[in-house]
């Protein structure tokens, strides 16, 4: 079964890439340093074999060349042959019926390029790197045991190990630390798409009824009550839409953002007279001297309208809204009398699309956002929100914000 690449995930793809990328690294740059420490000992034996050569050389001119031949150095072998390839002279186990390079060679040796030879043809192991000088008429193979290049199998196998345990280690380096910073991104997107589907759930309810009592209306003809409950599913569709709205402007970092000085006495004033013909009265408590701060206007205005939807929606007979310098900062109250929020659900009901059971019933109007948004809205301002028990019952609302 064959695995697209664009099928696997995010995680994986970056972790693969970023160690595919250090392996290539690690494999360039293990050949370069193989290939330099090849190349050196390769120039390391083949002087050892020049510099022997030029010795003996020196010594058969000065006619002193003892036999055997000395040559301070293990598994060197050197062989002396005259021009007609008669061996003359060799060092200890050289042989003299076998020369160490091929006759078809010589010239070749003779226009100073050295080769490789096994080293069957001095009895030993491995290979040699083999040299030839000339004296007189007089002809000097030298070869050398390549032993020192042994080092270079050795160095290319601890890469390979060293280099497949670092891989390893960063991969698990990078698994867990590609998955701490996409932890958010991934939060975002289950939030993402939870918000897309309660979006879509939400919006098929009005829009089959409106369907219904449209069909309803085309048989029997359109009536005062299903006008009615057209306009009341539109307007419902008509807030959630602007809710939406609101909710992508609050996400979207290039957001408007217009803060200003706000008299906060003016506008509390102007948000509870809106109230005035509501299902409870709203009642205002604020201190007699004015208070302001700067914030953004409509993001604070529609802070208010929000808590105190939601507070009518609930209370029993009164909400309160209030609010009181606190050094630095503001706090604004929204108290209603009605049944409250259990404290073990006071944090996610400001999640998108929260309805409690107590309130689920749509045609109380709410749409789900209105915490969601205060919460957004309180968090733009650098501030915080919680609810709290009210006294003797009910729920109070805190918005703290800085002056």
């Amino acid at each position: 079964m064959s695995i697209r690449w664009h099928t696997l995930p995010l995680r994986v793809r970056l972790v693969a890439l970023g160690v595919i990328g250090l392996l290539v690294g690690f494999v360039i740059g293990g050949g370069v340093l193989v290939w330099a420490l090849h190349m050196s000992l390769r120039h390391s034996v083949d002087a050892a074999a020049e510099r022997t050569a030029a010795d003996i050389v020196e010594l058969l001119d000065a006619g002193e060349l003892p036999d055997p031949i000395p040559t301070g150095r293990d598994f060197t072998i050197v062989q002396v042959f005259d021009t007609d390839g008669r061996f003359e002279h060799g060092s200890l186990g050289a042989d003299p019926l076998v020369p160490l390079l091929r006759n078809d060679l010589w010239e070749q040796a003779l226009d100073g390029r050295n080769f490789t030879v096994d080293g069957s043809r001095a009895s030993l192991d491995g290979t040699l790197r083999a040299t030839m000088a000339r004296s007189g008429d007089h002809l000097v193979i030298v070869a050398v045991s390549e032993q020192e290049m042994s080092a270079v199998p050795k160095l290319t196998h601890g890469l390979a190990i060293t280099f497949g345990a670092l891989a390893a280690v960063v991969a698990v380096a990078l698994w867990w630390a590609v998955g701490w910073t996409l932890r958010p991104v991934e939060t975002a997107r289950a939030k993402q798409r939870a918000f897309v589907a309660d979006a879509a759930h939400e919006l098929r309810s009005p829009l089959a009824n409106m369907r219904t009592e449209l069909e309803v209306a085309a048989r029997i003809g359109a009536q005062d009550g299903l006008i009615e409950d057209l306009l009341t599913d539109v307007n419902r569709l008509s807030r959630m839409t602007e809710d939406l709205l609101l909710l992508a402007r609050l996400d979207d970092a290039r957001r408007p953002w217009r803060p200003g000085p706000v008299n906060l006495t003016e506008l509390a004033g102007e948000v509870a007279a809106d109230y005035s013909e509501a299902r409870v009265p709203v009642e205002l408590n604020v201190p007699d001297q004015s208070v302001e701060l700067t914030a953004d206007a409509d993001g604070l205005h529609r802070i208010l309208v929000n808590l105190l939807d939601n507070a009518v929606r609930h209370a029993e007979t009164r909400v309160e809204l209030g609010y009181r310098a606190q050094g630095d900062s503001v706090v604004l109250t929204v108290i209603d009398d009605g049944p409250g929020v259990p404290a073990a659900e006071r944090e996610w009901v400001f999640d998108r699309f929260t309805r409690l059971d107590d309130s689920r019933d749509r045609d109380l109007g709410g749409t789900g956002l209105g915490l969601s948004i205060v919460a957004e809205l309180v968090a733009a301002h650098r501030g915080t929100v919680r609810l709290a028990d009210a006294t003797p019952h009910g729920l109070r609302a805190e918005v703290t914000l800085p002056r």
